[in-house]
């Protein structure tokens, strides 16, 4: 499968604008061959804080993102504010050629940014197949955490972070990302936004990694990019039989320390 990293520069809360610019990412991407094309975390606003730019589940933004997959036959993974069961969240869709296929709601708000204040934490792993490979999902706060990590990659040959992740942590982000694939053994992509919205500046930083952690690309800073990679099932199983990390995991060991 070919993973397409689409580093924007999102227009702050512009739908409107960030659609028609999203279409034609799409529509390139799809030239190129890519099968899935991957879009930074609240993908048509930026990280806003704005209750009101919420949208249910069947939104306008899913609707668009369901509509442009069908047109050009490929998957998107986006995020949008979710209101939905009385709470919003920080959801990621994929949408499979017209389908959505799977939905996750970030597991970690970033509380010291505030988003606790507005977006609920979501409490469930989402993994989708798409185009014969299994896909694990996080948002941006989520790559500090490991363990969400660990439990995806039992079943998944790549994990998706999308993120407005600033730019005064990017080193945070670089090493994170690189952390992850190793400890992993799988393949690690990570599509950051770029540019200024909300009073802060993103570097991007966009970048995939190898089951092995090698840098795979890397988006340049502070400018729009899409980058490609191919991913491969076989590939993580090569390194994962000739370095068996996984089956020296105590998780029953893990869960007492955790019951202290």
């Amino acid at each position: 499968m070919k993973i397409c990293a689409a580093q924007t520069d999102i227009i702050w809360e512009n739908k409107q604008e960030n659609m028609r610019r999203s279409r034609e990412i799409i529509e390139t991407a799809a030239g190129q061959g890519a099968h899935l094309v991957v879009f930074p975390e609240l993908s048509l606003t930026g990280f806003t804080m704005n209750p009101e730019l919420a949208e249910p589940p069947d939104g306008r933004t899913v609707q668009f993102f369901t509509e442009v997959s069908r047109e050009f036959g490929i998957a998107a993974a986006f995020g949008f504010a979710c209101r939905h069961d009385g709470v919003i969240t920080n959801r990621l869709c994929i949408a499979d050629r017209g389908e959505i296929t799977a939905k996750y709601d970030k597991i970690h708000p970033f509380s010291y940014g505030g988003e606790c204040e507005v977006y609920t934490g979501g409490s469930k792993l989402a993994i989708a197949e798409v185009f014969g490979e299994s896909v694990g999902l996080s948002v941006c706060y989520d790559l500090r955490f490991p363990e969400v990590f660990q439990a995806l990659s039992e079943e998944c040959s790549v994990i998706l972070t999308i993120a407005n992740w600033p730019d005064k942590r990017s080193e945070h982000w670089t090493a994170l990302l690189k952390a992850r694939a190793i400890e992993n053994q799988c393949y690690i992509v990570g599509c950051n936004r770029c540019g200024n919205g909300g009073g802060l500046s993103y570097s991007g930083d966009s970048a995939v990694y190898s089951p092995s952690g090698e840098l795979i690309c890397a988006a340049a800073p502070y400018k729009e990019e899409l980058i490609y990679a191919d991913i491969s099932r076989e590939e993580c199983s090569i390194v994962q039989n000739s370095f068996p990390l996984k089956k020296d995991r105590r998780y029953d060991l893990y869960r007492k320390f955790y019951e202290r």
